[in-house]
């Protein structure tokens, strides 16, 4: 975009700060019902939710035991929390004797074969989300699968975008000047990515059944060792705009996988993958960020936003938080907020194949060794730089945009929070992955100990006053 961050900020200051703060969000919380042992539960999904394709609050991922909680968009990041700690209440009490697992790897694990996949109806939709899943065990293995996470999805306002495109649309389409803002966004999400890994990650040890501790990782959750996809990094698919994005995951979604096809599409008259293609369907494209549109019936997501746009930005990078019942702290929400806009902001070139290979270099290097005491990174332009000094030159612009958000409301929570990550980068023990390794050794747990405990103090936690009737909508 033909913007520069401090003229945005310029321009916001002059119209309505109000305009940062209105807009859509929403979580997704995925996690693994577990037994008191910390083993994964091998029982059926409870009945107490109902048909898992007609619930859009409490489904399946991958597996029968991973849990999914889905919030609908909502018009701040605070209803999305009370929304969530509700919606996780009502989980724990439901799941009776089980525990929902805290962390974002997995449990102790059975072997491959008795992990079961999600259940479903014997109806053509169900039937092909269980063969989809059956595809991805075949591919990536069911234990890759169990992985869980957050995700964290946001739309801006129409009023922001019309701010924008008053002062930098330059007479070009009003729709397709939106989705060059989120393509821009998602380029520098990908250049800075690496922060929020620093920041947020919580996998940095896993059970001996899926993998072991890694010095000074961060989240093995979002690196080689983790939820990765070696053929799908054999193709770029490319946020530099959205002709480009979309023939590209169109390219991966026809061509024929050598690897995959060896699997073969049937086994003993059983279908076990929708196609040999490098991607079934456009969901098992793997991203650390993917723009959105809202699907109408039988459409599909490629197809939504090439009619309609880009209508919102889904963020998959984020380890559960084992130090909050939801997984997700309001903090985090608030921060994420700050985040965004600045990646929305910020000058966006496009990303070239070099440049791309620096950006995921630094997801790996902050992934791996991200507490390694003063890493360097790979800086987009050109040379290396500590990690603590391009930090810092991040957070003076996130500064700037959390001190005009607090003008709105006064209350000073998007600098405080905002500050509270910038004391990170230069206390290490500050970060979860070292909270998370520094209390398993005060107390001589075992990953799996220390789970288990997480996992009783929240059931704990609730008293079986907050139920799905307090939901609105459930």
């Amino acid at each position: 975009m033909n913007w520069k961050f401090d003229k945005v900020l310029d321009v916001i200051n002059k119209t309505d700060s109000k305009l940062l703060l209105n807009g859509k969000w929403g979580v997704e919380r995925e996690a693994q019902r577990v037994n008191t042992n910390g083993c994964l539960a091998l029982t059926d999904h409870p009945a107490a939710f109902g048909n898992k394709l007609l619930n859009n609050k409490v489904t399946t991922d991958f597996a029968e035991s991973q849990i999914e909680l889905i919030t609908p968009p909502m018009s701040s990041v605070d209803e999305v929390y009370k929304f969530l700690k509700l919606l996780t209440l009502e989980v724990i009490h439901e799941l009776k004797s089980e525990l929902l697992w805290p962390f974002s790897m997995p449990p102790i694990l059975p072997s491959e074969e008795r992990i079961p996949i999600a259940k479903y109806d014997d109806t053509p939709e169900g039937r092909e989300k269980e063969i989809y899943r059956l595809g991805l065990a075949n591919r990536y293995g069911k234990k890759m699968q169990m992985i869980s996470g957050i995700h964290f999805n946001l739309s801006f306002s129409e009023g922001l975008f019309d701010t924008l495109y008053k002062y930098f649309g330059n007479g070009e389409n009003r729709n397709e000047f939106i989705d060059k803002s989120y393509f821009a966004m998602a380029r520098n999400f990908l250049r800075y990515r690496w922060l929020l890994i620093y920041l947020f990650g919580a996998s940095p040890i896993a059970d001996i059944t899926f993998n072991s501790e890694i010095p000074n990782a961060t989240s093995l959750r979002v690196s080689q060792f983790g939820y990765s996809n070696a053929e799908q990094g054999n193709f770029i698919v490319s946020y530099n705009d959205k002709s480009e994005y979309l023939q590209n995951l169109r390219k991966l979604l026809i061509t024929k996988s050598e690897k995959y096809s060896k699997i073969g599409t049937f086994r003993d008259g059983k279908q076990i993958q929708l196609n040999e293609n490098i991607l079934q369907k456009d969901s098992e494209f793997y991203s650390t960020i993917r723009l959105k549109q809202v699907t109408e019936e039988g459409e599909s997501q490629l197809d939504a936003i090439e009619k309609r746009g880009v209508s919102y930005a889904e963020v998959r990078i984020l380890d559960i938080n084992p130090f909050e019942i939801t997984g997700i702290s309001l903090q985090q929400m608030y921060f994420l907020q700050v985040f965004m806009l600045f990646c929305l902001f910020e000058e966006s070139s496009y990303i070239q194949n070099n440049e791309l290979k620096l950006v995921n270099k630094n997801h790996n290097l902050v992934s791996i060794s991200g507490r390694i005491n003063k890493l360097l990174l790979n800086h987009n332009t050109g040379g290396q730089i500590l990690i603590e000094d391009w930090g810092r030159n991040i957070f003076r612009k996130l500064f700037k945009l959390s001190n005009i958000m607090d003008t709105v409301e006064n209350d000073g929570k998007y600098l405080n929070c905002v500050l509270t990550e910038y004391f990170k980068l230069t206390d290490r023990l500050l970060l979860p992955s070292s909270k998370i390794l520094n209390q398993m050794e005060l107390n001589g747990d075992s990953f799996i100990t220390f789970g288990i405990k997480k996992a009783l103090h929240y059931k704990n936690q609730n008293r079986l006053g907050e139920g799905l009737k307090n939901v609105e909508g459930l």
